[in-house]
This record gives structure tokens, sequence and C-alpha cells, in this order.
């Protein structure tokens, strides 16, 4: 048992390290990637001026400040809830890239998993520089709670997870479709509306909270930001760590039986 983890580890180190190697070349593009991601800061821009010229200048107990903390950290926190994986699959398995892939004595996943890992240690440094500059920009004011600060980890830890497993599952619709990576944009627009990405859960009608509260979406996006922004408390955000848990057991069993099938249909076009 022993020398298997030992070798076990000694692959990750190895895929890791490479992987990193590879990230690092792209580092410029990496800081691009980041900055094309503005969609929380446009928002924060819009829920700002909408506070400013509200009676009393909050709007449902937000003010500006409050807007600029809400929707930076959601910008940080989908920062590092990236993923790209789908598209990788949906070039390897129509181009046929997979086939030798298959023959090494490790699954795919794991190189495509340890890749997006490597990039988020690329990416921390220009991600806490911007963040810093936004915040002196927008004044936003995060929570003294230092629990709030590892709770919040622990949620993109989890909600990373169950990001890559869906996003990896629809990647391997490309063994019975032309492209995959449309169902990827559906699942995205869900995954940003109902993250809490446009607005809080909270400003949403109640039957669209009700049917959120049930999909991982709201606790990988919205409560990490309620949290920096000192609006959420540490029992929702244990409920969430247990709602995430949860869909990522099923992503991981959906996976691996889309993942058999698919092999059992793949042909290698292209190779």
């Amino acid at each position: 048992m022993t020398t298997r983890l030992q070798a076990t580890g000694r692959k990750v180190r190895v895929l890791f390290s490479t992987q990193f190697a590879l990230m690092t070349e792209y580092r410029a593009e990496v800081v691009i990637w980041m900055l094309s991601g503005t969609l929380s800061l446009v928002m924060m821009l819009v829920w700002m001026a909408q506070a400013a010229a509200a009676p009393g200048g909050m709007v449902r107990g937000y003010t500006p400040a409050d807007f600029a903390t809400y929707f930076l950290s959601t910008w940080f926190v989908s920062q590092l809830l990236v993923v790209w994986v789908s598209h990788e699959l949906d070039y390897e398995i129509r181009q046929g890239v997979l086939s030798p892939k298959l023959l090494r004595p490790l699954d795919p996943f794991w190189q495509h998993l340890l890749g997006h890992v490597s990039e988020r240690f690329v990416r921390l440094i220009p991600m806490l520089l911007l963040a810093a500059l936004f915040t002196w920009l927008s004044g936003a004011r995060f929570t003294t709670a230092w629990w709030a600060y590892p709770a919040v980890l622990a949620l993109v830890v989890l909600g990373f997870g169950v990001r890559f497993l869906w996003e990896y599952t629809l990647g391997l619709l490309a063994f019975w479709t032309d492209s995959s990576t449309s169902f990827q944009e559906i699942v995205w627009l869900v995954y940003a509306a109902l993250g809490g990405m446009f607005a809080p859960l909270a400003f949403y009608p109640e039957w669209v909270q009700r049917v959120a509260v049930w999909t991982p979406f709201p606790y990988m996006l919205g409560l990490p930001s309620q949290l920096l922004a000192g609006k959420a408390t540490l029992a929702q955000a244990g409920q969430g760590a247990a709602v995430l848990l949860g869909w990522l057991v099923v992503f991981w069993v959906v996976r691996q039986a889309v993942w058999r099938a698919g092999l059992r249909r793949y042909g290698a076009v292209g190779a």
C-alpha cells in the first residue's frame, strides 16, 4: 500500500510540474483571459449606480459599497472556478488526439485536472493585484470575520470540483455529437444566472430562489461572495458545502458512466 501511494505521489508531482511549466508559458494569455471575464465588474457598476440613485442610497439593504464588495467577490471567485476542459475534450475526441492518451497507464482525466489546478497558481498573483486595485477604486469593504475566509476556500474547492466534473461530462458528449461546446454555453448561462453573477439571488423571484437552492450554482458563486461581504453565516456555509459535496458525488458517477459508454463508441475520427 505504501509503495503504491508513493508511486501515485510521484506521478502527481511529475504531472503537476509539467502542467505548471506549460501554463507559465501562457501567463500573458492567462491575464488576458482574466480581463475578459469582466461581467461581474460591469454588473457592479450598474448596481452601484442604482443604489446611489435610490432613496436612502441603497437597494434592498445594499449600499454602493455592499454591491462593490459582492460583485468584486463574485469576480474573484469566478476566476478560481474557470474551466475549459469541455473545449479540450471536444477537440481531442473529434480529431483523434485522445487515441495516444488512452495508451498511457493513467486516465486522461487527471492530466486535465492537474492542468487546471496548476493554472490557478499562475493566475493567483495577477488576480490578487487586480482585486486590490478594484477594491481601492470601488470602495469595497470585506468582512473582518476570520472564519469566512477558510469557509470561502472550502466552497471554492468544492465548487471547482463540481464545475470541472460537469464540464468534463459535457465535453465527453463529443463521442455522440459533432460539437459538445453548445451544451457548455447553455449550462454556463444557467450557472451565471443562478450563481448570482447578474444580481444577488435574494433579488430574484421567489420561485427562482426555490429552484436554485436545489442546484449547486448559488453555493459556487453567490454564497462565497455573500460570506466575503459579511451577509452570510457559517451555518449557511456549512449547508452550501453539504450540497456541493452531494453534487460532487453525483457528477463523479455520471462522468464515469459517460466515459465508459463513450469509449465503447469511440472511433478515433481524424486520427
